[in-house]
């Protein structure tokens, strides 16, 4: 059995910002902030570090019952916000994932910086839902390495000692790249996110795409 760990933003779908506008919502609310600064980086990052650097910039407490607060603002509004600003398959996502579910020997997770319930959100709001078997998201690491470690670790638990023995991580960041490093799996990196082929290729990954709109090919590297 191979196991395959897909990224969703910039990798399998992409929200017209949904989740930063849905945070400049909930830091309003929940602190009473006139105009929320949240000019940091997004992408390859979990949501857990993201509301860390949220809370630090707007000089506001980084304790957990901080994050709490806005985490579950967060979470509640973002279904709403999806709804009303839309996004996209990245081209031959659908295509893929039909394919991979006629493939009994694949295992197709999620492993995503996204808090598992907003991540599960997208996915159904793209009707993605029913083709993963869950969702590894970002709720509480700092860091995507250990993310991947805690994904590792679960799926052995789930499979025994042979599911890290081997594993792909699909993903549009050099931050994916390096989690995928970090678990011993191979990463196929695609360009349909906000790093170009050069920053891609510059940590390594196993191989590199445009985008995944040749399923032919794409399903080869996934399942060969």
């Amino acid at each position: 059995m191979r196991t395959i760990l897909f990224d969703i933003d910039g990798t399998l779908l992409m929200t017209n910002s949904g989740g930063a506008t849905t945070l400049r919502q909930s830091m309003l609310e929940v602190f009473g902030l006139p105009d929320p600064n949240i000019d940091i980086s997004f992408g390859g990052r979990t949501d857990r570090s993201i509301l860390t650097e949220l809370l630090t910039i707007n000089a506001i407490d980084d304790t957990a019952e901080n994050r709490d607060h806005l985490r579950n603002r967060y979470v509640e509004l973002f279904p709403e916000t999806l709804h009303r600003v839309g996004g996209e398959l990245m081209p031959g996502v659908l295509g893929l994932m039909n394919e991979l579910a006629q493939n009994s020997d694949i295992r197709p997770y999620v492993m995503t910086g996204n808090f598992q319930r907003t991540g599960q959100v997208k996915l159904d709001h793209f009707q993605l839902g029913g083709f993963f078997r869950g969702i590894f998201g970002g709720d509480h690491d700092s860091h995507r390495d250990h993310l991947a470690r805690r994904t590792a670790t679960e799926l052995v638990q789930r499979y025994g000692s042979t599911a890290a023995d081997d594993l792909i991580v699909v993903g549009d960041t050099v931050a994916d790249i390096r989690c995928g490093h970090a678990i011993g799996a191979k990463v196929v990196a695609v360009c349909t996110g906000g790093q170009t082929r050069a920053e891609l290729e510059s940590a390594s990954p196993w191989c590199v795409q445009d985008d995944m709109s040749d399923v032919t090919e794409t399903l080869r590297l996934l399942t060969s």
